[in-house]
């Protein structure tokens, strides 16, 4: 067996527990740090370090799986001990390669877009690399972001546009299952069958569009026969224009991304 890839996270939020529970620690040593201590208690792995340095000084690849606003604080905490070799893979979302290398000198960043899903390895993410990453580099990344679901790699310009599809858009699909709950509700269905109706509802449907060769609109037409009940609510969301609603919600979204993105510059 080769020698196992030293990897630190630094957060130990959803995200940054998802990606630690995905490596196996077979191939890994895995070393973890937050502030605040509570989330790292009783997690089973190589180490749980005290300080923001000493993680960093057993580590070779270094997730940040923290918020934007907390970059700086990390920069700012890591300046002077971090060691020039340093692979930095950042999740921050709207923070771009080029304001660590700013900050950090020639530091190898690459930087990835996960989503929820990554808790149940059915994460979609878009990764890019910085500057002065390698071809290899990105590869690694992209062999660790492989165990929590499907990997992209893109031009960074991209990454706020799936932020705004992939990143937010768990959000969405809840929004709209709850809506179907309630409507489910107010049917007089009892609430733990609402809900499972739902799931299954949603989960039914991402199966067979994945089994199927179809597009989405083919698919809407398989279920929607002429006079029938799903054309019947079909024709409400067309007559209130639900897609041009959805259209500027996910436009919103990647307006507020590019933002996140320039307050980081």
């Amino acid at each position: 067996m080769g020698k196992k890839v030293k990897i630190g996270i630094v957060g130990f939020g959803n995200m940054g527990r998802a990606i630690a529970e995905s490596l196996s620690p077979a191939r890994y040593a895995i070393y973890v740090y937050d502030k605040d201590k509570k989330k790292t208690k009783g997690f089973a792995c190589s180490g749980i370090t005290s300080t923001l340095k000493e993680l960093l000084n057993k580590s070779n690849i270094v997730i940040l799986a923290i918020k934007p606003q907390d970059i700086d604080d990390f920069i700012n905490n890591s300046r002077g001990f971090i060691k020039r070799e340093i692979f930095l893979i950042s999740i921050a979302a709207g923070v771009p390669t080029h304001f660590f290398e700013k900050e950090m000198g020639r530091i190898r960043v690459v930087r990835v877009m996960p989503n929820l899903a990554a808790k149940v390895k059915e994460a979609v993410s878009f990764i890019c690399k910085g500057r002065f990453a390698s071809k290899e580099d990105l590869n690694t990344a992209l062999s660790i972001f492989r165990n929590i679901g499907i990997v992209f790699a893109v031009k960074e310009d991209f990454l706020d546009k799936a932020t705004s599809i992939s990143g937010s858009g768990p959000g969405y699909i809840y929004y709209f299952m709850d809506s179907l709950m309630q409507a489910s509700l107010r049917m007089g269905f009892d609430k733990k069958t609402a809900k499972k109706m739902v799931q299954q509802t949603f989960l039914g449907a991402v199966k067979l569009s994945l089994e199927s060769e179809k597009d989405f609109s083919a698919l809407i037409k398989s279920v929607a026969s002429r006079g029938g009940t799903t054309e019947a609510a079909l024709s409400v969301f067309e007559k209130n224009r639900l897609s041009n609603t959805i259209k500027k919600a996910v436009d919103a979204a990647y307006k507020r991304a590019k933002k996140l993105a320039k307050t980081s510059n």
